[in-house]
């Protein structure tokens, strides 16, 4: 979280880290808590594969559609980041 706090202030033309941007960063970690915790076992196991599968496997992996629920949520985080 530390690095994302770094990146943030960083992105802003005066690169200083005031509370307001770390509570922002904050937000979306636990966002992306929640988000993690309404992934279905399946969903688990072919991000694992993505993570941890080497190039031939990859290959031959199939391409999975994003869940909606997913989508929303992403959404809410942009429209709360905004």
């Amino acid at each position: 979280m530390v690095i994302a706090w770094h990146d943030a202030a960083f992105t802003l033309p005066d690169a200083v880290l005031t509370p307001d941007i770390m509570q922002n960063v904050l937000a979306k970690f636990h966002l992306q808590h929640q988000l993690k915790d309404t992934w279905t076992q399946d969903e688990q196991k072919i991000l694992e594969k993505l993570f941890f599968a080497s190039e031939e496997e990859m290959k031959g992996s199939e391409t999975k559609t994003v869940d909606v629920k997913n989508e929303a949520m992403l959404k809410q985080q942009e429209e709360t980041m905004a």
